[in-house]
């Protein structure tokens, strides 16, 4: 009785335990599939930015100005409070990608 109810355990341990094993595989597998390069040039205009997310450029963030500068070309002056100094970092920047584009 005990050794049919200990047998019973290990044979549903080992299932789960294989079932978690082949999962994670198939979840290691579909992540190199489907993986997806990031494009860091947003995230170095973003750097640049003030991060006061006060949606006065019109766009919903720092983020959402960021990726409309490097991807629609729109203009950093339309952050209120963005210093001169990184509006000219930003555009020296935004120069710079577009060379290397061009290339």
């Amino acid at each position: 009785m005990i050794l049919t109810n200990v047998s019973t355990l290990l044979i549903s341990v080992g299932v789960f335990a294989l079932i978690g094993g082949v999962l994670g595989v198939l979840i290691g597998i579909s992540a190199k599939i489907f993986h997806v390069e990031e494009d860091t040039r947003v995230e170095q205009v973003l750097a640049l930015l003030p991060n006061a997310n006060c949606g006065g450029c019109g766009f919903p963030g720092c983020s959402g100005m960021a990726d409309a500068i490097v991807n629609n070309g729109a203009n950093p002056a339309a952050c209120k409070p963005i210093k001169a100094d990184k509006e000219e970092a930003i555009k020296n920047l935004v120069a710079e990608f577009n060379k290397k584009e061009e290339k």
